[in-house]
């Protein structure tokens, strides 16, 4: 057979012959191309499948993560929402509790002011039955004796009536000692008494100061009963009630209230008063006794913590 190049191509056998040259070399590139197609197609596919493979195994590693990070949050959520329920449980149980203390300390309150009410008639009759006994002119051995009786008897209703007044039910200490200095007007020996006691109870004996969470928990029947002596002995002129309505006076400023009380030596130069310098007589300023600032951290503390803690002790009066 003839080749298609030869120059009897343009024969009809040699159109033939060159058309199937024609074929056989498209079909061998065709051939090629196929196959470099299935090559790069198959490698394409082969590598989209292995990083959709790594991308589906991210995925379920990252959602195994997250449904565990939920079984923690759900479980987290359950302790906390236990959480709260036992708290606010306790909060309720504190708040009952509180609730029967209150009612139990103004019970015992109003039995005390009872006692001190009947103590005080006792004693008005005692004086009457005293007087009629003493009206006859000549005095026997009997009526001696139901004198002596009824003396005895007053004094012991003193001494009963003494005792409730001055003695505080919920710290249980006797203010008897305060009350004798405050009669006899020894004012500077009564507010170290002052200034000791409030120590003692908030056991703050070693730290010479009161912080806020003792203020705040220092017992309110303790603070009246010292209020009541010093306000008392003093003629309206100390004690806590009367520094209280100067605080209020002077706007709760704290340099205001302690020129006004006379605890500051210059209100420009917010000079306070050394201790030794107080003026422990009743010329001294309304409210300059006793000297709630000393108990409160002056001369222990930074001046500027006296606002925050003045306003926490008088708010509890």
């Amino acid at each position: 057979m003839n080749s298609a190049g030869n120059s009897n191509w343009k024969t009809p056998l040699g159109y033939y012959e060159r058309a199937i040259e024609d074929l056989r070399r498209t079909r061998e590139e065709l051939q090629e191309e196929f196959q470099n197609f299935k090559t790069t197609y198959i490698e394409n596919l082969e590598s989209n499948l292995r990083n959709c493979q790594t991308e589906i195994n991210t995925l379920k590693s990252e959602l195994q993560i997250t449904q565990e990070r939920l079984v923690i949050t759900e479980k987290t959520a359950t302790e906390a929402h236990k959480s709260l329920a036992d708290a606010e449980n306790a909060a309720n149980a504190a708040q009952t509790e509180l609730q029967a203390i209150k009612e139990i300390m103004t019970s015992e309150l109003s039995a005390n002011y009872k006692i001190i009410q009947e103590i005080a008639q006792l004693k008005e009759q005692l004086s009457e039955w005293q007087s009629q006994v003493q009206q006859p002119k000549h005095e026997n051995d009997l009526s001696v004796q139901i004198l002596q009786s009824l003396s005895n008897l007053q004094l012991q209703c003193s001494k009963l009536e003494a005792k409730l007044t001055l003695v505080s039910p919920a710290s249980g200490v006797d203010y008897t000692k305060l009350q004798e200095l405050l009669a006899a007007k020894k004012w500077n020996e009564a507010d170290i008494e002052t200034y000791t006691f409030m120590l003692k109870i908030s056991e703050r004996e070693e730290e010479r100061w009161l912080e806020d969470k003792d203020i705040k928990r220092f017992p309110r029947q303790d603070l009246r009963i010292i209020d009541n002596l010093w306000e008392k002995y003093s003629g309206g002129k100390f004690g806590f009630t009367v520094q209280k309505r100067t605080w209020q006076d002077a706007k709760e400023d704290y340099k205001r209230f302690g020129d006004r009380v006379g605890w500051l030596v210059n209100l420009v130069n917010s000079e306070w008063l050394k201790y030794e310098d107080y003026n422990f007589s009743l010329s001294a300023p309304d409210g300059h006794l006793p000297c709630t600032v000393r108990v409160l951290g002056f001369g222990y503390r930074s001046v500027g913590e006296l606002p925050h803690r003045l306003r926490i002790f008088l708010s509890r009066y």
